[in-house]
């Protein structure tokens, strides 16, 4: 058993979008299935001290980086981060890490937020569900978005939402408004046997664990992502390198008659490693994972995080944030 001292350096109340995550491991933690992990906030005694952090803890985590316990106990100290651009100065679990720059001190992980999609309830798949796949979302995000918007299936559902995205951007969705696109949302994946999951501002999309959720087969087009330890991904998701997207109703077409086995085993797959009864423990076991396998002092390890400030979005981004701040 590890005790863990759970902590967000986001400020405001635990109602706080930036707090997210970190209210939703502290539920899982009190709430779920497992007990092999418990809360402490005794940082001595703690196996782990994990920071669950989204954007209120600074472009690049400097409300962490900078925290006492970070500089008194280096060696212990872990972030789960469902943040679509972070570089990871400390070892965790992170939603949305590339391949190319995965190493021993993270973990691929998922999305927790404040809120959820109330309509995302889980409806068993049924083989004459009216769409073969469908897709509701920004096409603005990324290129393969605006790829798929050129494919043709007369039992397919897509619908660019790029003018909502932009308004839930600025604040300027009603209520009301937000509620039916949701809905929208929610009602089109349900009546779809597949859920085009194409990566967007990240590698990883949200989108991708809704359709778990709710017990359809996603469909993964993201050539960087890197898939979380444990599900058996390759028997409920079907994977497409972006380049052969044009592929994609005749690869639907071909594992139609297994999609209702899969969307059941999706659904079973999403309870057992992501719901909420169970993340607090597989957020837990992935950083003690990663501490267990740890060859060289974090100190030193962590040093080659500092290269991908040179990465062009991230160096385009610390000047705009540095400028903003003089």
């Amino acid at each position: 058993m590890a005790q863990v001292l759970l902590l967000s350096t986001a400020p405001g109340d635990d109602k706080d979008y930036n707090r997210g995550a970190f209210v939703r491991l502290k539920e899982s933690a009190q709430n779920g299935i497992f007990h092999d992990h418990c809360l402490t906030n005794n940082s001595e005694a703690a196996d782990l001290i994990l920071f669950a952090e989204l954007r209120g803890a600074g472009p690049y985590f400097e409300r962490v980086r900078r925290h006492p316990l970070v500089r008194n106990f280096r060696e212990k100290c872990f972030l789960f981060c469902p943040n679509p651009f972070a570089i990871p100065f400390l070892p965790g679990v992170y939603t949305s890490i590339e391949k190319r720059w995965s190493s021993r001190r993270t973990r691929p992980g998922f999305y927790l937020g404040v809120s959820e999609n109330e309509f995302l309830e889980f409806t068993p798949p049924r083989e004459d569900l009216p769409y073969l796949y469908s897709f509701v979302g920004s096409i603005s995000n990324a290129p393969i978005r605006r790829r798929l918007a050129e494919l043709q299936h007369p039992r397919s559902f897509f619908q660019d939402t790029t003018a909502d995205y932009e308004q839930f951007l600025y604040g300027t969705l009603g209520e009301d408004e937000a509620r039916k696109f949701w809905r929208r949302y929610a009602e089109t994946m349900q009546d779809s046997k597949f859920v085009l999951c194409p990566r967007g501002l990240s590698v990883s999309s949200v989108r991708l664990f809704d359709t778990m959720r709710i017990g359809r087969v996603p469909v993964i087009l993201s050539d960087d992502w890197i898939e979380p330890i444990g599900p058996s991904w390759e028997r409920f998701s079907i994977r497409i390198p972006e380049r052969e997207f044009e592929s994609i109703p005749d690869v639907l077409e071909k594992h139609e008659d297994q999609a209702l086995a899969m969307g059941q085993l999706a659904r079973k797959e999403w309870k057992a490693w992501f719901s909420p009864d169970v993340c607090f423990h597989r957020v837990v076991d992935s950083c003690l994972a990663i501490k267990n396998a740890r060859r060289v002092p974090e100190k030193v390890a962590g040093l080659i995080t500092w290269l991908q400030y040179l990465r062009p979005f991230h160096f385009r981004h610390r000047l705009r944030t540095k400028w903003k701040r003089s």
